[in-house]
């Protein structure tokens, strides 16, 4: 069995992620990932803050990936 090699992503943002989605679509047993991020949410869709910030959505409405979901892909998220 090869060893996994390991993928480091520093920011827990939209690209970012988007960036270990795609890594997981092509090979999803080819890297133990490990995701920095500066703030001690799970990433979520900024674009969509205003509205949280004005009350009309919450935090929880533009989440884009919970922490069930770095999870279930044996990413070590740390926020």
């Amino acid at each position: 069995m090869k060893a996994k090699q390991k993928l480091i992503v520093i920011g827990n943002g939209m690209a970012g992620i988007r960036t270990v989605e795609e890594v997981l679509k092509r090979s999803p047993e080819a890297y133990e990932i490990t995701v920095f991020g500066a703030e001690p949410h799970c990433n979520y869709n900024r674009i969509l803050l205003s509205p949280v910030l004005a009350g009309e959505k919450t935090l929880k409405d533009i989440v884009l990936n919970d922490e069930d979901w770095y999870w279930k892909n044996g990413i070590t998220l740390h926020k």
